[in-house]
């Protein structure tokens, strides 16, 4: 399927929600942003809904204030348009406001995205949700606003690494360059996203970077957070946010991985970052996760020890038929 027809979609109906996936980072919020900011200037109404709030880190963008945590009961809508999301589980709470009868737009670049929607416009090879969305602007010949571009500009910059993944592509810089044009300034959105730190998050990395640990041919690094640290520490669970890249990083690792302790007994969830030789989606699919080759994740039930052994031996199978 095609942003044509997932335009033609869009101009059927004149009231939507929009949403994306629990715990949302850039790519989720700023492509929803910029999304609702798409309709609002083609004269339909929306309202954007989210199972977790916005982190603080994202609150600069102009729109987040209006992602709400419960639907107002009067607005009867027509349509869902739900982002970078690879199936419905990922939406959490959300599900129970949808409506039997609401069609679904799904759009998404993760590989592993099921087609659960009416519309499904999935492209692996994109960057990001927001890239998508920039496409839809132009599908619709609309003007993008600086604070449209902003919140495109996160989107696609932090589901790149900053442009250093490899689902980095040349149409993104050329989108990148026309947002920079527009208003965009790299040093400030860098120094916002990943430069605005609290002590209580940089204790927190110290933490987990006690953890880990390296398999004997140095192929897979992984490390935990657990409510024991995010105790200690007084941490949010955005701190947690970029710590498998330490892992990553080490010369010779091929899978890097975090353990997670989540507030629900014997449930962790785990995130695999992979250089790019290792498809750490299709690990992820084992565990029933999903995501992208290079950087994916999944929730499994378990205690602690069994977790990680059972997720190491899988890794490991991996590594030798890769």
């Amino acid at each position: 399927m095609s942003v044509r027809t997932v335009k033609q979609a869009i101009k059927k109906f004149n009231k939507f929600l929009i949403t994306s996936h629990i715990n949302p980072e850039g790519d989720a919020i700023g492509s929803q942003v910029a999304m609702a900011c798409l309709l609002k200037k083609l004269g339909k109404d929306f309202a954007m809904l989210d199972d977790s709030p916005v982190p603080n880190l994202l609150r600069f963008i102009k729109g987040t204030e209006h992602i709400l945590k419960e639907i107002p009961h009067d607005f009867n809508y027509q349509a869902v348009i739900i982002l970078d999301s690879p199936d419905l589980a990922r939406i959490g709470r959300v599900n129970e406001y949808i409506k039997k009868d609401a069609v679904m737009i799904n759009i998404d670049h993760h590989i592993s995205n099921i087609n659960f929607g009416k519309f499904n416009w999935v492209e692996p090879e994109f960057s990001s949700a927001g890239e998508m969305v920039y496409d839809l602007f132009k599908a619709f010949k609309v003007k993008i606003s600086l604070d449209e571009a902003i919140a495109l500009y996160v989107s696609i910059m932090t589901d790149t690494g900053s442009f250093r993944y490899s689902n980095t592509s040349s149409k993104t810089h050329r989108i990148v360059a026309e947002l920079i044009d527009i208003g965009v300034k790299p040093y400030e959105m860098h120094t916002k996203i990943y430069e605005t730190s609290s002590i209580q998050d940089t204790s927190l990395l110290g933490e987990s970077l006690q953890t880990m640990k390296l398999t004997d041919d140095g192929k897979i690094a992984w490390l935990w957070v657990t409510k024991e640290m995010l105790k200690k520490t007084k941490a949010s669970l955005e701190g947690t946010e970029g710590i498998i890249n330490f892992a990553r990083s080490i010369n010779g690792v091929e899978i890097a991985i975090l353990f997670r302790e989540t507030g629900t007994e014997d449930k962790m969830k785990v995130s695999f970052r992979s250089k790019g030789k290792v498809d750490v989606n299709k690990l992820a699919m084992a565990f029933n996760g999903g995501g992208h080759p290079t950087a994916s994740g999944c929730t499994v039930l378990g205690k602690i020890e069994e977790v990680e052994k059972n997720v190491l031996e899988k890794a490991k199978e991996m590594i030798e038929g890769s």
